[in-house]
């Protein structure tokens, strides 16, 4: 997938000031909105010079030797700088620190490209704070995100930020209709999925778990299945833990703002209307649900069926169907 398919990208890359670009770039925004092909191709650009054959070859089959990109599930410490006796199996003992010190071998500029920079600790964040503190000439820092804030505020003041912009509806099934896509639209999806996910699940044949989790809630809460059956489906999804905690924040989201706003539910949750709750008690648990989310991340030692016991337990009390 290229650029000009993601128009809403496209608007960002086009307004870009490769004249006046700083050396430290920000990409935030959920997963699944293209980051990771407009921070390649704003990396294309400082390295490849006139459109040379051979930087174009070389930065395409991704050994460029002014170009380093770090795409890994979790950036540590010794990735960005030297730890003596770390190895990692596919870089070796490269760095992004003493990558940046050298100088250029056939472009103008050297780029790190740094994938889910959302995951370094403060300690990794700190050692790549003095490579934008006192950058190298002609070098440049793009870090993709995928949660707001997750960085320090020191290496946000020292980088411009863009924000992927909010897509809607109509956006993204527009969208998905170029793409070859009519017989699914956004409402068969989670709130807040995005579009390039949205075909992902459909290829990987994952587009049925959210409606099939939905109309699993509805027989847990109407009493059809108990506990542990409601653990066993769900043990079956091909998803990860995160992924199921946010379908469980999604699902008590609809609900609870049906309340507030005496609003009537249809589609999926049609069958909900006559849910009784408490605003209060259901608040509380997204709240809680939030909390573990944030403390996944930091340590993701996490007994899944432990998790979803206890809020199970909580909704059946919490929630009447």
């Amino acid at each position: 997938m290229n650029l000009s398919d993601l128009p809403w990208l496209d608007k960002i890359y086009k307004k870009i000031n490769f004249n006046n670009l700083p050396h430290g770039i920000i990409l935030n925004g959920p997963e699944g909105l293209g980051k990771f092909i407009l921070g390649n191709e704003i990396a294309r650009n400082l390295i490849v010079n006139n459109n040379d054959s051979k930087s174009i070859n070389l930065f395409n089959l991704n050994s460029h030797p002014d170009f380093l990109f770090l795409n890994k599930d979790k950036i540590l410490t010794r990735h960005i700088s030297f730890r003596d006796k770390e190895w990692d199996e596919e870089l070796g003992n490269r760095n992004v620190i003493d990558f940046l010190s050298m100088t250029p071998s056939i472009s103008t500029n050297k780029v790190v490209l740094i994938n889910n920079a959302h995951t370094m600790n403060e300690v990794s964040q700190n050692a790549l704070l003095k490579s934008l503190e006192e950058p190298s000439v002609n070098s440049y820092i793009i870090l993709i995100t995928n949660r707001s804030n997750s960085l320090l505020q020191t290496i946000y003041s020292r980088c411009q930020i863009f924000n992927m912009p909010s897509l809607t509806d109509e956006e993204i099934n527009n969208w998905l209709v170029l793409r070859g896509i009519s017989d699914f639209n956004i409402k068969d999806f989670p709130s807040y999925i995005s579009p390039i996910k949205i075909l992902n699940e459909i290829e990987n044949d994952q587009h049925m778990v959210f409606k099939d989790f939905i109309k699993l809630m509805k027989k847990f809460l109407s009493n059809q299945v108990h506990s542990k059956q409601i653990l066993q489906h769900l043990s079956s999804y091909e998803i990860d833990l995160i992924t199921k905690i946010n379908y469980l924040i999604e699902f008590l989201k609809i609900l609870l703002r049906s309340k507030i706003l005496n609003e009537k539910l249809s589609g999926l949750y049609e069958d909900f209307n006559n849910s009784n709750f408490s605003t209060l008690k259901v608040s509380n648990i997204i709240n809680d649900l939030h909390n573990l989310r944030f403390e996944y991340f930091k340590v993701p030692q996490i007994n899944e069926n432990h998790v979803f016991n206890y809020y199970f337990s909580e909704l059946k009390n919490s929630i009447k169907l």
